[in-house]
């Protein structure tokens, strides 16, 4: 019965193409690669910007790759190969070692606390960040910030590179790419373009004595933005947060002299024995783009010395610059690119910080750092600018030479000591009051609600500090962060204005790229050899249906002889089964 069943099937599949089509379809169904799952995290793109004519950074924005992790995979050239790193476990030479070998993609990722890190890995990470910042690669180099989704992309990574390693032939690691899961990353961002509307603000305050004239023997300066390899992850702490925190505090303590009535020096409110308001005006200057050769200093003195006959600084005597005051909790360092002259305010001013330090924090120092000035292209500190333009300026710093800190996303709040910087701010505060009122006595300008609070850097701090300050986020008109900066400064100060620089397509001294953050989607799936074997795998099957269709009449005759042969011997033995039956029975 069955037999005469089997002919009919082999009669169906031989009038039925389709057949062979049913058959195969579950085999390659079952086996089939599918998106096991997929997870989308924030991503942050490495710097892109031109300085000076100079390329840095990345141009590089395409990720659709298969993902390998480092340390822990072979690192090998490939147009789809992205590699996977810790930034803790990322060294200069293993960077430099992925752009030479022109790998497709390098997706960085940052722990989720950077004020933990400590030690010789911070110093690690700051030579790391130098490095990506001074080179320029057209490999896409990526941030993304430590989660627990995260964590389970990269330990699925881990995993398959681990399963890989412990192969110990070709056909088992074969077996194990097939068998295995791969994740695969792909961003949303497109090319990377030129900002063209970027507009890089500064905010000028003053506070006004009681002379006819408009005279500002004194400028104090800060730049207010911050800097890492990611604009998104550049809170700069203390560069330049603490500069601008000082800066702040400094006018809003000054307010308090400027609001007085009379002139002069005497006994004044609060305890001071500094009292009244001071015949000469104070300049308060906060610049964008600091980090990028102090542009917006540029543009303001420009404006200023280059393109006004009546300037502000016409009469200015002293520009203090202020960068970086915390890193190194009880030193200042005075730096200044000339020698310092005796009768001048410079030479006054400094003397009166040494005053105030041995006065105020006796364990504290005060050192002047003599330096030439370079190059023009790419400035030291911010002061150097000033005294191109002939104005005697000085940078006061925690820093004896510019630091890596400068430019590191392990820059952020936690690290910025709050008191160190408030005794700090008091420090220049009551030099800068005794140079002023020009009297000898230093250290006793400012006490009582009157004084530098901690309550309030805390609080300045925590503005400052409470968004990304890097200059391409900040690069708008009417951006709300530097709007804010500026209400800030204008209710400590008498009047305040903005000086706006447009980068100047003509002669492109500072170029923004936009595309700095999007969004990376790791899918989990079958590696990119699943396919080949895949692949492989059909084009035999398709060439077995082929062979069986074009000799199906053989085949076909083959097994049917087969089965009638089969066939006939069944019923020869079941025959002679009868026959002996029917004899037993005779008998």
């Amino acid at each position: 019965m069955w037999f005469d069943q089997g002919n009919e099937l082999f009669d169906f599949c031989r009038t039925s193409f389709f057949a062979y089509l049913i058959l195969a379809l579950p085999i390659f169904v079952s086996i089939s690669p599918t998106c096991l799952a997929s997870k989308e995290f924030s991503a942050f793109r490495l710097q892109q910007f031109e300085l000076h004519g100079s390329s840095y950074g990345t141009s590089g924005s395409l990720l659709n790759l298969e993902t390998r992790i480092l340390p822990g995979s072979p690192m090998v050239s490939s147009p789809r190969r992205c590699y996977v790193v810790r930034l803790v476990d990322l060294t200069v030479n293993m960077y430099k070692d992925l752009l030479t070998a022109q790998v497709a993609g390098i997706v960085i990722i940052v722990p989720a606390d950077l004020s933990s890190i400590s030690g010789e890995i911070r110093d690690q990470i700051q030579e790391l960040e130098q490095a990506m910042l001074s080179d320029f690669t057209t490999v896409p180099v990526y941030f993304i910030q430590e989660t627990q989704e995260v964590n389970q992309v990269y330990q699925t990574i881990k995993e398959s590179a681990e399963s890989l390693g412990a192969a110990s032939s070709a056909l088992q690691t074969l077996f194990h790419h097939v068998h295995g899961n791969g994740v695969q990353l792909v961003s949303s961002l497109g090319s990377p373009k030129v900002m063209s509307d970027a507009q890089i603000l500064s905010i000028q305050g003053a506070l006004i004595g009681t002379k006819a004239s408009r005279s500002f023997p004194i400028l104090i300066s800060t730049h207010y933005d911050s800097m890492s390899p990611a604009a998104e992850l550049s809170f700069g702490g203390d560069a330049n947060g603490s500069g601008a925190v000082s800066l702040l505090e400094l006018a809003r303590v000054f307010s308090h002299l400027y609001s007085t009535r009379g002139t002069g020096a005497g006994s004044g409110a609060g305890g001071s024995k500094i009292g009244g308001r001071p015949p000469n005006s104070i300049l308060f200057l906060m610049s964008g783009a600091g980090h990028f050769n102090y542009q917006g200093t540029q543009k303001y003195l420009e404006d200023q010395v280059d393109s006004s006959d009546q300037s502000d600084l016409q009469d200015t005597r002293l520009v203090v610059c202020l960068d970086s005051l915390t890193t190194n909790p009880e030193k200042l360092f005075v730096h200044v690119s000339r020698s310092i002259r005796e009768g001048t305010m410079l030479n006054t001013f400094i003397n009166n910080l040494k005053k105030a330090a041995a006065h105020l924090e006796p364990s504290f120092t005060v050192e002047v750092v003599q330096r030439k000035i370079r190059t023009e292209n790419l400035l030291s500190w911010e002061h150097e600018k000033f005294h191109l333009k002939k104005i005697n300026a000085i940078t006061i710093s925690s820093s004896e030479s510019p630091s890596l800190v400068k430019s590191s996303m392990l820059d952020v709040k936690d690290n910025v000591d709050t008191e160190n910087l408030a005794a700090k701010t008091r420090i220049v505060a009551e030099a800068l009051a005794a140079s002023l009122y020009n009297v000898t006595e230093v250290g006793t300008a400012f006490s009582g609600s009157l004084g530098v609070s901690d309550e309030s850097v805390n609080s300045l701090l925590e503005f400052v500090t409470s968004q990304p300050r890097s200059a391409q986020l900040l690069a708008g008109k009417q951006n709300k962060f530097v709007q804010s900066l500026r209400n800030v400064l204008a209710r400590y100060t008498h009047e305040t204005s903005l000086f706006t620089m447009k980068p100047d397509k003509r002669d492109a001294n500072l170029v923004f790229y936009d595309g700095t953050s999007g969004t990376i989607v790791a899918y989990d799936v079958k590696p990119a050899v699943f396919d080949l074997v895949l692949s492989l795998a059909i084009a035999s099957y398709i060439g077995a249906v082929y062979l069986a269709i074009k000799n199906f009449s053989l085949i076909y005759d083959a097994l049917s002889y087969k089965l009638s042969s089969i066939s006939s011997n069944h019923t020869s033995t079941t025959n002679g089964t009868s026959g002996h039956s029917s004899k037993v029975k005779a008998q």
